[in-house]
């Protein structure tokens, strides 16, 4: 099976994604995968549109690379002015490459990709798969404009709907929201790159216990619960890897309340990270409330669970529906300081649980099964 996947970003970044996942399991399974990506954004804020480090592909994936007019102007609303001119571009290819790669699935994942759809001609199936709750992350990104653009957002997000022969999800949660016959492709983690981390060099650098957290510093996520908890705990390392659009605000509320206790090493590209999960005593997982959260399965969910860690999260609906008491829910940064004293006090009455997780992943939520479903899933209809 090829499958074309134009992506918002670049596919070297730092913020190892859902589709790095599981389009890299598909090649590993014997498929060919087809990246489209962005052209480099130096000096972006936005992590998205910078190479980490040279990460190999898998066999059977090519990455490239679209041209994009002005895409080096500053314009208002960036991120989101961006992302339209790439999609505008990636159109004038694609009817192309699907001819020149014999595409039989269009993967797609964003609403200003409905104009994508129809460029296929109908020679391939289209799937639109639906990660985060879109609409709301867009209106949160358009601020001001939002009154404006939003209704615009909610027509395209609509059109691309109906334009695909197949609509997937991570989320039961957005599955809710979506037209019936969604279909659930869950998260998950890879467990071979699990079993490789080693956390003991990286937990040589730091004073234990180490609090840690992986991922994007980004508005979704509450830092204020984070930092609270790091200044009630100054016994603790708190160890927080990525970075982000919040980096420097996070850096410089850490250094104004002496938090001498808070590290912030940056990015670190996938799989190296989760040498750094692996050398945490507990890990967060603290979400800002409201629906982007409540629709979000965390990639990190599932990764600190393959690697048998303690999880503490903000109160999130999915991870709550799919992970139950597998993860300690707390609503504060006090609250989050004394359910994580308690785990570091009684390491051993959190084993049943930790093994749990450990044996839930590896059972359901690994990326090689899901791969293997959604291939059979795509190949129906063929």
């Amino acid at each position: 099976m090829n499958i074309l996947f134009p992506y918002l970003a670049r596919w070297r970044s730092a913020n190892w994604s859902r589709y790095h996942q599981l389009l890299g399991a598909l090649c590993r399974q014997g498929h060919r995968v087809y990246v489209l990506q962005a052209p480099m954004w130096h000096g972006a804020a936005e992590t998205n549109y910078t190479d980490a480090a040279v990460v190999p592909l898998p066999a059977g994936m090519a990455v490239h690379e679209i041209p994009v007019p002005l895409w080096r102007a500053r314009l208002p609303l960036e991120k989101l002015a961006k992302k339209g001119l790439l999609t505008l571009a990636t159109r004038r290819y694609l009817a192309e490459m699907v001819r020149a790669f014999d595409i039989d699935v269009l993967l797609l994942y964003n609403f200003p990709q409905c104009i994508l759809a129809p460029a296929a001609g109908g020679r391939c199936k289209v799937v639109f798969d639906v990660a985060d709750d879109l609409l709301s992350m867009f209106a949160t990104e358009a601020g001001r404009w939002q009154p404006v653009l939003s209704p615009l957002a909610r027509r395209a997000f609509d059109a691309l709907v109906r334009r695909s022969d197949l609509v997937t999800t991570c989320s039961s949660t957005l599955a809710a929201q979506l037209p019936g016959g969604t279909l659930v492709v869950p998260n998950g983690a890879d467990l071979e790159a699990a079993a490789a981390a080693d956390g003991r060099p990286i937990r040589a650098e730091y004073r234990p216990p180490i609090v840690g957290f992986v991922g994007a510093f980004e508005y979704v996520v509450d830092f204020d619960l984070v930092l609270d908890a790091a200044a009630m705990m100054p016994e603790a390392t708190f160890l927080l890897v990525g970075t982000g659009r919040q980096w420097d605000d996070v850096r410089r509320r850490a250094l104004a309340r002496g938090l001498a206790n808070v590290a912030l090493p940056g990015p670190v590209a996938y799989p190296r990270n989760l040498d750094y999960v692996d050398a945490m005593d507990v890990c967060l997982l603290p979400r800002v409330p409201g629906p982007i959260s409540d629709g979000a399965a965390p990639l990190k969910l599932f990764e600190y669970l393959a690697l048998g860690k303690p999880v503490v999260a903000t109160p999130m609906k999915e991870v709550e529906l799919i992970a139950g008491d597998l993860v300690t829910v707390v609503r504060s940064g006090a609250e989050a300081a004394v359910r994580i004293r308690e785990i570091l006090a009684r390491p051993e009455g959190w084993r049943t649980r930790v093994e749990a997780g450990r044996a839930w992943v590896r059972s359901t939520y690994n990326w090689a099964r899901i791969a293997r479903d959604l291939a059979a899933l795509l190949a129906q209809g063929r």
